[in-house]
């Protein structure tokens, strides 16, 4: 088992930096990717961490966590996507706008039970 948690951040702009920053202090977590819908195209940062323009792409990374960073129009899916694919979320934004995504966000992790969420 690694001894770090390979991190992906979707959104990466001031909040998703921010994260980024924390995530890199703290010993148990290593950032491995991010993605923002700012990048013009795919790449690898000078430090080695590669990035995407779409946050889908992150799911064929090799992370344990996604920290969400999206816009709240987003967020809710992107963090049901994300627990489909296997991973924990921890999401900056709320868990939706609406009752209805709220409940979607629920009933997936229901149906995942070994999944784990936390919102900022």
């Amino acid at each position: 088992m690694s001894k770090h948690l390979r991190v992906g951040i979707a959104g990466y702009g001031v909040v998703g930096k921010r994260r980024r920053q924390h995530i890199d202090a703290h010993p148990a977590l290593l950032t491995t990717a991010v993605s923002d819908n700012s990048f013009r195209g795919d790449g690898v940062f000078d430090d080695g961490i590669v990035y995407f323009d779409d946050y889908f792409k992150l799911f064929d990374q090799d992370i344990d966590v996604l920290f969400v960073c999206l816009s709240n129009d987003v967020a809710a899916t992107a963090t049901i996507n994300a627990l489909q694919h296997g991973l924990d979320v921890f999401c900056e934004k709320p868990p939706g706008r609406t009752v209805n995504e709220i409940a979607a966000v629920c009933e997936t992790l229901k149906r995942l039970p070994n999944r784990i969420i936390k919102y900022g």
